[in-house]
Protein backbone atom coordinates (compact mmCIF):
# COMPACT_ATOMS: atom_id res chain seq x y z
CA UNK A 1 0.00 0.00 0.00
CA UNK A 2 2.24 2.19 0.98
CA UNK A 3 4.37 1.87 -2.72
CA UNK A 4 1.04 2.60 -4.60
CA UNK A 5 0.68 6.01 -2.61
CA UNK A 6 4.67 6.55 -3.59
CA UNK A 7 3.52 5.89 -7.06
CA UNK A 8 0.11 7.54 -7.06
CA UNK A 9 1.90 10.95 -5.41
CA UNK A 10 4.41 11.18 -8.14
CA UNK A 11 1.74 10.48 -10.73
CA UNK A 12 -0.21 13.26 -9.93
CA UNK A 13 3.08 15.81 -9.58
CA UNK A 14 3.59 14.67 -13.15
CA UNK A 15 0.79 15.51 -14.74
CA UNK A 16 0.30 19.16 -12.65
CA UNK A 17 3.91 19.76 -14.21
CA UNK A 18 3.02 18.30 -17.41
CA UNK A 19 0.88 20.82 -17.84
CA UNK A 20 2.46 23.99 -17.64
CA UNK A 21 4.92 24.92 -20.29
CA UNK A 22 8.49 24.84 -19.93
CA UNK A 23 8.46 29.14 -19.70
CA UNK A 24 5.58 29.51 -17.27
CA UNK A 25 7.43 30.90 -14.25
CA UNK A 26 8.27 28.66 -11.22
CA UNK A 27 7.31 29.89 -8.70
CA UNK A 28 4.85 32.26 -9.92
CA UNK A 29 3.87 34.11 -6.61
CA UNK A 30 7.59 34.75 -5.86
CA UNK A 31 7.80 36.41 -9.10
CA UNK A 32 4.87 38.92 -8.22
CA UNK A 33 5.96 39.16 -4.94
CA UNK A 34 9.26 40.59 -6.13
CA UNK A 35 7.76 42.60 -8.65
CA UNK A 36 5.96 44.51 -5.97
CA UNK A 37 9.37 44.88 -3.46
CA UNK A 38 11.36 46.53 -6.40
CA UNK A 39 8.99 48.72 -7.69
CA UNK A 40 6.78 49.82 -4.02
CA UNK A 41 3.44 48.16 -5.03
CA UNK A 42 1.61 48.64 -2.18
CA UNK A 43 -1.51 46.98 -0.72
CA UNK A 44 -3.86 49.82 -1.52
CA UNK A 45 -2.04 50.27 -4.78
CA UNK A 46 -2.51 46.86 -5.28
CA UNK A 47 -6.20 47.00 -4.75
CA UNK A 48 -6.49 50.06 -7.57
CA UNK A 49 -4.74 47.92 -10.04
CA UNK A 50 -7.20 45.19 -10.29
CA UNK A 51 -10.23 47.00 -9.50
CA UNK A 52 -9.92 48.81 -13.00
CA UNK A 53 -8.45 51.98 -11.48
CA UNK A 54 -5.09 51.13 -12.88
CA UNK A 55 -2.89 54.64 -13.11
CA UNK A 56 -0.27 55.39 -16.07
CA UNK A 57 2.65 55.79 -13.43
CA UNK A 58 6.66 55.14 -14.09
CA UNK A 59 6.09 52.87 -11.16
CA UNK A 60 2.40 50.78 -12.18
CA UNK A 61 4.96 50.95 -15.79
CA UNK A 62 7.86 49.41 -14.34
CA UNK A 63 5.71 47.22 -12.46
CA UNK A 64 3.71 45.82 -15.38
CA UNK A 65 7.27 45.17 -17.49
CA UNK A 66 8.97 43.20 -14.51
CA UNK A 67 5.47 41.09 -14.75
CA UNK A 68 6.18 40.80 -18.62
CA UNK A 69 9.64 39.62 -17.78
CA UNK A 70 9.38 37.66 -15.02
CA UNK A 71 6.13 36.25 -16.19
CA UNK A 72 7.55 35.41 -19.76
CA UNK A 73 5.12 37.07 -21.76
CA UNK A 74 6.79 39.95 -22.70
CA UNK A 75 10.15 41.06 -23.40
CA UNK A 76 11.88 43.37 -26.21
CA UNK A 77 13.09 40.42 -28.25
CA UNK A 78 9.79 38.11 -28.85
CA UNK A 79 7.43 41.14 -27.86
CA UNK A 80 3.51 40.67 -26.04
CA UNK A 81 2.50 36.72 -26.12
CA UNK A 82 -1.21 37.04 -25.83
CA UNK A 83 -1.20 33.59 -25.70
CA UNK A 84 1.04 33.13 -23.02
CA UNK A 85 -0.68 35.84 -20.68
CA UNK A 86 -4.14 33.62 -21.70
CA UNK A 87 -2.13 30.73 -20.04
CA UNK A 88 -1.03 32.93 -17.07
CA UNK A 89 -4.90 34.42 -16.31
CA UNK A 90 -6.04 30.70 -16.94
CA UNK A 91 -3.16 29.08 -14.20
CA UNK A 92 -2.85 32.21 -11.97
CA UNK A 93 -7.06 33.66 -12.00
CA UNK A 94 -8.64 30.54 -13.15
CA UNK A 95 -10.25 33.02 -15.85
CA UNK A 96 -11.19 32.16 -19.08
CA UNK A 97 -11.91 35.45 -21.33
CA UNK A 98 -13.68 35.69 -24.88
CA UNK A 99 -11.61 34.23 -28.39
CA UNK A 100 -9.54 37.36 -29.73
CA UNK A 101 -9.99 39.55 -26.59
CA UNK A 102 -6.71 39.74 -25.38
CA UNK A 103 -5.45 40.22 -28.82
CA UNK A 104 -7.35 42.68 -29.50
CA UNK A 105 -5.72 44.47 -26.99
CA UNK A 106 -2.60 43.65 -28.11
CA UNK A 107 -3.39 45.47 -31.75
CA UNK A 108 -4.54 48.63 -29.82
CA UNK A 109 -1.35 48.76 -28.20
CA UNK A 110 1.27 47.48 -30.87
CA UNK A 111 2.54 51.11 -31.75
CA UNK A 112 3.15 52.70 -29.15
CA UNK A 113 6.10 53.85 -28.03
CA UNK A 114 7.98 53.32 -25.44
CA UNK A 115 7.45 49.81 -24.56
CA UNK A 116 6.49 50.29 -21.52
CA UNK A 117 3.94 52.75 -22.19
CA UNK A 118 2.98 49.51 -24.93
CA UNK A 119 3.08 47.12 -22.46
CA UNK A 120 1.12 49.21 -20.11
CA UNK A 121 -1.68 49.81 -22.54
CA UNK A 122 -2.47 46.24 -23.47
CA UNK A 123 -2.59 45.05 -19.66
CA UNK A 124 -4.78 47.80 -18.51
CA UNK A 125 -7.42 47.14 -21.57
CA UNK A 126 -6.98 43.35 -20.39
CA UNK A 127 -7.91 44.55 -17.09
CA UNK A 128 -10.43 47.14 -17.75
CA UNK A 129 -11.93 44.82 -20.25
CA UNK A 130 -11.34 41.33 -17.90
CA UNK A 131 -15.01 41.84 -16.66
CA UNK A 132 -16.96 42.40 -19.89
CA UNK A 133 -14.60 39.63 -21.54
CA UNK A 134 -13.23 36.81 -19.22
CA UNK A 135 -15.08 34.85 -16.63
CA UNK A 136 -14.34 32.75 -14.10
CA UNK A 137 -13.59 28.96 -15.51
CA UNK A 138 -15.04 26.18 -14.47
Amino acid sequence: MNKLSIVLIISCFAVIFAERPDWYPKDELAVEAKCREENSISPELMTKIWSSRIEDTPQVRNYVMCLGHNKNFYNSEMGFKADRLLVIMKERANMDCKPGFVEGCAEEGKDIEPEDAMLFKIIKCVIVGGEENCKKAE
